[in-house]
């Protein structure tokens, strides 16, 4: 599974609106120009994020955007579902899903599909725009998944040697 580069690109607005939740609202060109987004790109993201009613905007000289809500109070999953829709658009993905699936009722995959679902969902509901701004990011990585992203962000920002070939 692949997160949309418009679901990226909202969290960050979102969270740099945590960010700066404060009495002003924030501009987008602040943003933009802060979190290297392209403006225009942020400003149709931003559409989706007020029909859903995660932001609010203000009009005018001193108009901006501000979180509709406080940053406690909104999910990721809120964000993912109001610029990208269901987290696993399949026909069987949710556990009410399973009747509009033409698979037959004994589908082997079904379990998997909803556990996956099901999964995806809790990560990404269980974590909130306020722990995103503050760096926890929500619940850690248990330490063996810890290590191995760490080790994986280590080869790929290390310098190579000397000894190592370059990459193809």
């Amino acid at each position: 599974m692949k997160l949309s580069t418009r679901a990226e690109y909202g969290i960050r607005v979102l969270v740099a609106l945590a960010h700066a939740d404060g009495d002003r609202p924030t501009s987008l060109a602040g943003i933009a120009r802060t979190d290297k987004l392209p403006h225009a790109y942020i400003e149709q993201l931003v559409g989706a994020l007020r029909r859903a009613g995660l932001v609010t905007a203000t009009r005018g000289h001193s108009g901006g955007y501000r979180l509709a809500r406080p940053a406690e109070e909104i999910t990721l999953v809120d964000a993912v579902r109001a610029l990208d829709g269901p987290i696993l658009e399949m026909p069987c993905a949710g556990p009410a899903d399973l009747e509009s699936c033409d698979r037959p009722q004994d589908c082997s995959v079904h379990e998997v599909f909803e556990r996956l679902h099901d999964s995806l969902s809790g990560m990404l509901g269980g974590t909130t725009l306020a722990e995103v701004a503050a760096g926890t990011g929500g619940p850690p990585y248990p330490p063996a998944v810890r290590r191995r992203v760490v080790a994986a962000h280590s080869k790929s920002t290390a310098a190579p040697s000397a000894d190592t070939p370059p990459p193809n």
